[in-house]
């Protein structure tokens, strides 16, 4: 198979050195190899005839359409991917005013207007090796005393699943809690993985965040990365009640469609106020090198 950055959709990423193969290299594998025998993949130079073996783990797939890393992927999207404002993948777009300037399609995002605005995408993915958590956005403000705005969510009930909120709804009587709406706080199984981050949004300044979750390792389970810069880990999370949901809750983005949160009261959907540029979810963790190649491509796209 051969592969152009340019004028073709795949290329590929060394996680290691953040290396690109594209322009002026095959990609072949044992089952697309004609006269040979080949036991393994390698990535090919048809100029140079250099040879790179392609290596799992260590080499990624891209795709070039999507702007990101392919393998794992979940769902995505991003201005570049969208073929029109109402296309946003595989997602149901809920409550979009085409009427309103703060609600719908705006040039290169998709803007909430922080009253019931939201996306759901159907999925019923294995997220048993982990998850990560890619969102672009510019937040607008807070939306009266609402404690929580929501940006990415999947969960049944407030003991599974994983989500990110702008807000910290723990410590609603504390010292500046003005700041406390700004912060950013990330589930992973539910309540016991909760982690109220030392991280905040800005309003009306674009952010990238990124989180991810590895479960089998000892130490740093989760990483929070803003911009494409690590900058916090912790051992904080549940994969196990992540798993047992993955059949029975759509990714929600934007806004607690389904009311999962808290439960009840029309109240509880803490819609985002502010516009997404881009969107994604993978069920595996992405390394550090795999997290920055995402954040540059999309950004600089």
């Amino acid at each position: 198979m051969y592969f152009n950055s340019v004028e073709d959709t795949t290329s590929i990423y060394n996680t290691e050195t953040g290396e690109t193969y594209a322009d002026n290299w095959y990609y072949i594998t044992p089952e697309n190899a004609e006269g040979v025998t080949l036991k393994n993949s390698y990535i090919v130079n048809y100029e140079t005839g250099e040879v790179v073996s392609y290596e799992e783990g260590k080499h990624r797939v891209v795709d070039n359409n999507l702007l990101c890393i392919k393998e794992g992927l979940v769902y995505t999207v991003d201005a570049k991917n969208r073929s029109t404002g109402d296309n946003w993948g595989d997602a149901i777009l809920h409550n979009f005013n085409t009427n309103d300037a703060n609600s719908g399609w705006t040039e290169n995002s998709l803007s909430f207007d922080g009253i019931d605005d939201g996306i759901e995408v159907p999925d019923k993915s294995d997220y048993s090796n982990g998850v990560t958590l890619e969102i672009y956005f510019k937040y607008k403000g807070k939306i009266n005393n609402q404690i929580l705005q929501l940006l990415m969510m999947k969960r049944k009930s407030g003991s599974d699943g994983f989500n990110i909120f702008i807000g910290n709804n723990k410590d609603e009587n504390q010292i500046g809690r003005e700041q406390e709406f700004k912060r950013i706080t990330v589930y992973i199984g539910g309540v016991s993985g909760r982690l109220v981050t030392n991280s905040y949004v800005e309003e009306n300044v674009p952010m990238y965040i990124t989180y991810t979750f590895n479960p089998n390792v000892a130490n740093d389970k989760g990483t929070l990365y803003i911009n494409g810069e690590k900058v916090q880990t912790t051992n904080i999370g549940n994969v196990e009640n992540i798993i047992k949901i993955q059949n029975d809750a759509n990714i929600q983005i934007g806004s607690d469609i389904h009311k999962t949160y808290l439960g009840e009261s029309e109240d509880n959907r803490y819609p985002f106020n502010g516009e997404v540029y881009a969107a994604r979810v993978y069920n595996r963790p992405l390394t550090e090198q795999e997290v920055k190649y995402n954040y540059n491509n999309t950004v600089n796209n």
